[in-house]
């Protein structure tokens, strides 16, 4: 058995090592040299001299000093990630390093900057914010420069940030979704359960254009609101028209792990409370939140991480002005090919998210969320549930969260069958042409953008069906700083946002020895890097509720190791390699940022291809092509969701 672990070890690290430590490496070699750095040659030809020399002449800070004296990169990282939320990470950083180094002295002085003083800083930079013109005169001081937006709430924006504004207008949306399908007996609560994937299920750049076509500035709502004599707040491209996209496609997230957490919540715990002399609400927020805050805080760490690297929404969405840190890293790659401005940006991207991770499991790891009872997961019933008023509450919340996906759907697919589209606020001639076409050119074409999308999903999801498989056996069944090392390796593609991998790989394959930059192949292998993690995820779990004593008696039985993992392993982890398979096919399919940067030139996936017609105006193919995606997406994942042995539910 050890020789197999052995084997299988030595194949996925040295793939990982390639295909990932690597282009990572050289990410953060060509930041400091400005260029890009062909680390795979000098290892392949142990051209040491070469590295040391190149390394010993061309070292420098520059691009890293540029990153805080460049407008348009200090301003895309404050814009991105706030001003107020740094400025509390970094109290909160200092009150816990008071307590670990003066535990005895000023205790109540650190709980106060933890506590208080985060919500105080926050109000004292929203306060320069709006009076700006009164304490700013012409200074050039960062927080002047920063705080440049040309009127109050995009000075606002700045300082509250663009991904955490998202993140927690998603969180409170799924939040409240979930209490309402767990705690309520709405009316259609089932098919509210059903419609959380459907959020999931509409890619990005689909939700911005949906977005166009209802509240753009030639828009169905648009121009209904112009002909009653009415205006709405959102604008064709704006902060506002982004995040109101991304806030109602990323709510799911947080739904579906506050549904789990409630899951696993024991009802008799508010109960108590109420027993004791508290009021609903107090218990709620006492006893029931603290309790699900776990849970919700998993899905706003997805929905931040989604935000945060999201680049069609923002690009499609967000003004040229309002600079934004992934857009930013872009433009540096394929417009000015400005490798030490692309690789910093890089970097400082992935390191907000590494601090967010490590931020998130100390809060999770550090408090006392679990349940003393003995007893978890106490079955709702309607009599703690709550009353007729609250449901039908429940109902307009519900259908007004819900409608906001649905009408993205509902105008795209308007859009897709008509055959023009003049003055009118809707169309009044339809076609099913554009799909008919789609269906040809998928059955004649070999280049067609359906073709081209199964061309790289299924490789990609064959071969991770090995690397998931492998990676999730090595953990399971070994021990060790290796096995902890292999689970951390594998989980880091997941957090880094797609732009950044996409320089991390270019900077690397760009050249000899593996020259496969702008190849199918290069795209298909970060297909299996950085979707991999869903995966092993699913089947870790499924390995950890499997005893070795199974695999032992199989051996016992005169069972080769080939004929145990066929025959044992392999069909009682099939679940989670399914579950894991659903997540690795939608998640491929919806890809832009990578596949964009790094695929052959004119020749496109789907994901690609709508969002290429939508840049350039074509929004009648793009609607249709977008459609056909959604579907292709909603399938499996309807399948999956809706099979209990698959266990998305509690998955993701």
């Amino acid at each position: 058995m050890k020789g197999t672990r052995y084997l299988l070890g030595t194949i996925l690290a040295s793939f990982f090592l390639v295909f990932l430590v690597v282009p990572l490496a050289g990410l953060l070699l060509a930041a400091f040299l400005g260029e890009n750095a062909p680390l795979l040659r000098w290892f392949s030809e142990f051209d040491l001299t070469g590295f040391r020399v190149t390394v010993t002449d061309k070292w420098t800070w520059t691009f890293f000093r540029e990153f805080w004296e460049t407008p348009r990169y200090y301003r895309g990282f404050f814009n991105s990630v706030g001003l107020a939320p740094i400025l509390m990470l970094l109290l909160f950083v200092f009150s816990l390093l008071g307590e670990r180094i003066f535990p005895k002295k000023a205790t109540r002085l650190w709980k106060l900057t933890r506590g208080p003083g985060l919500v105080v800083a926050f109000f004292v930079l929203a306060f320069l914010a709006i009076f700006r013109p009164l304490w700013c005169h012409g200074e050039s001081s960062l927080l002047a420069q920063v705080l440049d937006g040309p009127d109050v709430w995009s000075r606002l924006l700045q300082v509250c940030g663009f991904c955490p504004m998202v993140t927690l207008v998603a969180s409170v949306l799924g939040t409240g979704v979930a209490l309402c399908l767990h705690y309520t007996s709405l009316p259609g609560r089932k098919v509210f359960s059903i419609l959380v994937i459907v959020p999931l299920s509409i890619p990005p750049f689909l939700g911005a254009l949906a977005f166009k076509n209802l509240l753009g500035d030639f828009g169905m709502i648009t121009r209904a609101f112009d002909f009653l004599g009415f205006s709405h707040p959102f604008a064709g491209q704006s902060p506002l028209s982004a995040g109101f996209v991304e806030s109602f496609l990323f709510f799911p997230f947080v739904t579906l792990t506050t549904m789990a957490a409630l899951e696993r919540f024991d009802e008799n715990l508010p109960e108590a409370s109420r027993v004791l002399g508290g009021s609903r609400a107090f218990g709620f927020l006492t006893v029931t939140l603290p309790t699900l805050f776990p849970g919700i805080l998993a899905g706003a760490f997805l929905v931040f991480v989604r935000s945060f690297g999201d680049f069609t929404t923002l690009k499609l969405l967000m003004p040229i002005q309002y600079r934004m840190l992934v857009i930013e890293a872009y433009k540096d790659m394929t417009g000015s090919n400005n490798w030490g401005g692309a690789a910093v940006t890089s970097l400082v991207m992935i390191a907000v998210i590494l601090v967010l991770l490590t931020l998130q499991k100390y809060i999770v790891e550090g408090g006392t969320y679990q349940t003393v009872t003995g007893r978890t997961g106490a079955k709702r019933t309607l009599a703690h549930g709550a009353s007729k008023f609250g449901e039908k509450l429940a109902f307009v919340y519900c259908c007004f969260v819900f409608s906001v996906p649905m009408a993205f759907l509902g105008s795209t697919f308007l859009v897709s069958i008509a055959r023009n589209w003049g003055a009118q606020i809707v169309p009044n001639q339809f076609t099913f042409n554009r799909y008919i076409e789609i269906g040809k050119n998928a059955l004649t074409q070999y280049d067609s953008p359906l073709v081209n999308s199964f061309s790289l999903v299924v490789p990609a999801l064959l071969s991770c069906i090995f690397v998931s498989f492998g990676v999730a056996f090595l953990i399971s069944r070994g021990g060790g700083i290796a096995s902890q090392v292999l689970d951390f390796v594998t989980v880091l593609p997941f957090v880094i946002p797609g732009v950044a991998f996409a320089v991390a790989l270019i900077g690397v394959f760009n050249g000899e020895p593996l020259d496969l930059h702008f190849t199918e192949i290069l795209v298909i292998l970060a297909y299996i890097v950085t979707r991999s993690p869903y995966r092993v995820r699913t089947v870790l779990a499924s390995f950890q509720q499997i005893s070795t004593s199974t695999e032992e008696g199989s051996r016992t039985l005169g069972g080769g190791e080939l004929l145990t993992l066929c025959r044992v392993t392999v069909p009682l982890v099939l679940p989670g390699i399914l579950a894991g398979s659903v997540m690795i096919f939608i998640s491929a399919m919806q890809d832009v940022a990578i596949t964009l940067m790094i695929a052959p030139p004119d020749w496109y996936p789907t994901s690609v291809h709508v969002f290429r017609e939508i840049e350039m105006g074509r929004i009648y193919d793009a609607s249709a092509h977008g459609i056909v995606l959604f579907f292709l997406i909603l399938i499996p994942y309807a399948i999956a969701f809706s099979s209990k042995r698959l266990g998305l539910k509690t998955g993701l």
